[in-house]
């Protein structure tokens, strides 16, 4: 390899949570870190692709600080035909708003969105053509936003096949890569629902009697279908993300640590900061990578 080695970011999906990439980015910049290539995820496609248009970070920030619960309801205003919950219209129009009728190809840094091919079943990686279109792509969430016809394929959202893009960073010529993984872990979903009561309780009719579990044992309880999908979905995703980052592991990773209060569309500042935070412990290793720091890890 000559010269200094060429860093990929691989921006990953996660909804709110993937406010975390503003800060990650915020810290990489501040130390004169700059990607050579970025592939990104569904909302990883969107800060990653704004930025890889030249979208100034400190904007990006605004943007998503200037969330709010009125916002996010616009986006979701139900359509028809019902092959999803909204249109995506809205987040087109945002996004258009930012990186205005760019084309992919004429990026200042090599970019790429990771949709998945309903049809196929496979992830399918946009490189060219209109950036918004890549980014609303990839931003289809299954039974949120609608398909997207795109390229002959009718496409959804990328962390349903490529979580964490970390293979297609490479693909781009990245030597080195950091994979920035913002997905919920499924223990950390607030799961609840109607209590759950043994037989005798339901044919007497009595709802607030014994409990239906062990004094010393969890509390049963019926979850909404809304929460099973949810968190069959959030399962998925990470089994997903684990098994292909074991099989394409990135050099470095960085997982920000939401705990104890994790971001929402109304309130994204904890998500941001983390991403700061997990960055600077990330950043002497990144440094080394890079060769601007210490040619051998110190002794533990």
């Amino acid at each position: 390899m000559n010269g200094r080695p060429r860093l990929g970011l691989a921006l990953g999906s996660g909804g709110a949570r993937g406010s975390a990439h503003v800060g990650v980015l915020r810290v990489l910049e501040q130390n004169g870190i700059r990607p050579d290539v970025i592939a990104g995820s569904s909302m990883g496609a969107q800060v990653g692709g704004a930025y890889a248009a030249g979208f100034p970070i400190d904007d990006l920030a605004s943007i998503w600080h200037s969330m709010n619960v009125g916002k996010v309801a616009k986006t979701l205003r139900p359509t028809i035909p019902w092959s999803g919950w909204s249109s995506g219209s809205e987040i087109l129009r945002t996004v258009k708003s930012m990186v205005g009728d760019r084309l992919i190809e004429d990026l200042e840094i090599p970019f790429a969105a990771v949709a998945t091919d309903l049809q196929q079943g496979e992830s399918y990686v946009i490189t060219r053509g209109s950036l918004a279109a890549a980014i609303r792509a990839s931003l289809s969430v299954p039974g949120l936003f609608t398909p997207v016809w795109l390229d002959e394929r009718l496409l959804i959202d990328g962390g349903v096949t490529d979580p964490i893009p970390v293979s297609v960073a490479r693909q781009l010529g990245a030597d080195v890569v950091i994979g920035v993984d913002v997905l919920v872990c499924p223990e950390e979903s607030s799961l609840g629902g109607i209590p759950a009561l043994e037989p005798r309780e339901r044919i007497l009719g009595i709802l607030g009697g014994t409990s239906s579990a062990p004094e010393d044992g969890p509390r049963r309880f019926h979850p909404s279908v809304f929460s099973v999908l949810f968190q069959m979905s959030t399962v998925f995703q990470k089994q997903v993300s684990l098994l292909q980052l074991a099989l394409q592991p990135p050099d470095v990773l960085i997982r920000p640590d939401f705990s104890p209060d994790p971001p929402n569309y109304s309130d994204v500042k904890q998500g941001i900061e983390a991403g700061e935070r997990a960055t600077m412990l990330a950043l002497p290793e990144i440094l080394r990578l890079l060769g601007r720091g210490p040619k051998h890890r110190p002794a533990a």
